[in-house]
């Protein structure tokens, strides 16, 4: 079984419709998107190219990351996409956790690693926002790269990107970090609990999620 950091998302949103996606191939119905944040975080990504192998300003200033830079390491490519990125994790029976970085902030000195990951989002995040979505995120990218001998740092930067008037009827963006504390171990526990979801039965609907009703409607219990 491969899964993805997406897929634990899911597992840990909703049991049952992680199931039903992994084992009867019942995916979350899936809306029209707009391609404009994608391309908003494409072209912001692209912008901080310039600052490989030094940092971009907002972090720069910050006197938690001194001494690291934008990893610059020739394997970045191949670590940003999930096919070749050679960091992930297997357990005894074969199954993984696949996924890619964003990028990665670098300790020369130290040789220390840390996640990095760049974030979208409609207004100004907080500190609680960011660990509520995003923790489990740090803490399996941390893994990765513990199993790939990497020495890590005692944290992992979410930098955020939001939009703000300008004042002249465009639009500008603000950017802010926010720090995590890696639990690495965790990682470990999203990975079991979500193999076991899989072996075991259908879970039951839950009543925060609004796929279940779907699902019920589906007549889905029969599995």
């Amino acid at each position: 079984m491969q899964l993805s950091y997406s897929a634990l998302s899911t597992q840990k949103d909703c049991p049952r419709c992680f199931w039903l996606d992994r084992n009867k191939k019942l995916g979350r119905p899936q809306g029209i998107k707009s391609g404009v944040p994608g391309a908003v975080d494409n072209i912001l990504k692209d912008g901080l190219e310039q600052y490989r192998g030094s940092l971009p300003p907002i972090l720069a200033a910050d006197l938690r990351l001194e001494g690291f830079v934008l990893y610059a390491g020739t394997d970045l490519p191949k670590m940003r996409h999930w096919k070749s990125n050679p960091y992930k994790m297997k357990d005894e029976k074969g199954n993984i956790i696949v996924g890619a970085f964003d990028d990665l902030l670098h300790h020369p000195g130290a040789d220390t690693y840390a996640y990095l990951d760049y974030k979208t989002t409609g207004k100004e995040p907080s500190q609680e926002f960011g660990e509520r979505y995003y923790q489990s995120q740090c803490d399996i990218y941390t893994r990765f790269l513990l199993l790939g001998g990497k020495k890590v740092a005692s944290f992992g930067v979410l930098l955020f990107f939001w939009p703000v008037s300008n004042g002249n009827g465009s639009v500008d963006f603000k950017t802010m970090p926010i720090f995590l504390t890696p639990n690495p171990d965790n990682a470990e526990v999203l990975f079991k609990k979500a193999i076991e979801c899989l072996e075991g039965p259908i879970p039951d609907a839950s009543n925060d999620c609004e796929y279940c009703g779907r699902h019920n409607a589906l007549n889905l219990n029969g599995f």
